[in-house]
């Protein structure tokens, strides 16, 4: 199953992006960001890759920047 996670520039927009997908039930988990990953902040959000067009949508309409790695 494909999946990925969304970078974020700091924790406070990661627990933003965690509120903004609860309220859209919008399935992600938060979590540290692996090693190979690079983050300013070090926690990044976790989904599956059915949810990706709905957290582009979200993510977009809250003027989040964010960067996607499919894993």
């Amino acid at each position: 199953m494909i999946s990925g996670y969304i970078l974020v520039y700091s924790s406070a927009d990661a627990f933003y992006a965690e509120e903004i997908f609860k309220t859209h039930n919008i399935n992600i988990k938060l979590m540290p960001t692996p090693r190979e990953l690079s983050s300013d902040c070090g926690v990044c959000i976790y989904f599956e890759i059915e949810s990706i067009d709905k957290i582009h949508l979200v993510l977009n309409d809250k003027n989040l920047e964010y960067e996607i790695k499919l894993k």
